[in-house]
């Protein structure tokens, strides 16, 4: 997924993190639409910790013109509107199509783990950081973190959250979330798993293990 050079960077940038930060530097992962950023905001309302999240990063880096062109040029003018990138269109060429969204993910992915890793090495050095990054396993990005939590709900409500939030069809809403890692693989990688199924109120006790955690 990255090009040599782009690995040799990010190695680099996840040295100084780990070794000069503060605090403690945490990512929070999951598929679509089973709670991160319910999750993520929990932690910033009730504890002092900063949330660096992987989607803004993205949305910055897509309208940035060197991305644009190498996304017009990757994907056809087609996803190029007034002079921005159309990501309603680009989602449903990439999403269904491994090696589209693989060829997506060559050309943001290295910006957006550099920028990320920029983010949280200013970050640690005032509080407790968690990153919020759906694909943050997946990119082989969890091996800069102290600690993982993952995040899991029924499928059928995940199924049904895709749909309305997104406002995507069956079809597409199924694709986007075959995109992902599947829950088996991930929770490999996990020291904590928050089922969010039944909302916040059913996962508390483990919020507020983790939150007196990575304070403490």
């Amino acid at each position: 997924m990255f090009q040599e050079k782009d690995h040799i960077t990010l190695e680099l940038n996840s040295d100084s993190v780990m070794n000069r930060k503060n605090n403690k530097v945490w990512a929070l992962t999951g598929s679509i639409a089973t709670g991160k950023s319910t999750v993520s905001k929990y932690f910033s309302d009730n504890y002092s910790i900063k949330i660096i999240n992987a989607d803004d990063i993205g949305h910055f880096i897509l309208s940035q013109k060197e991305t644009i062109e190498k996304i017009g040029l990757a994907f056809g003018a087609e996803v190029i509107e007034k002079g921005c990138v159309d990501r309603g269109k680009l989602g449903k060429i990439v999403f269904g199509d491994k090696n589209k969204l693989e060829t997506l993910n060559s050309i943001i992915h290295p910006e957006l783990i550099k920028k990320a890793l920029s983010e949280i090495e200013k970050a640690s050095l005032l509080s407790p950081v968690i990153f919020e990054a759906a694909i943050l396993i997946e990119a082989g990005w969890h091996k800069y973190f102290d600690k993982i939590i993952l995040t899991t709900c029924d499928k059928d409500i995940q199924l049904k959250r895709v749909m309305e939030r997104n406002k995507l069809s069956l079809q597409e809403a199924t694709n986007r979330i075959a995109s992902q890692m599947v829950f088996k693989e991930k929770k490999l990688c996990a020291d904590y798993i928050v089922d969010t199924t039944s909302g916040l109120v059913s996962c508390l006790k483990t919020l507020k293990e983790i939150g007196s955690e990575i304070t403490s």
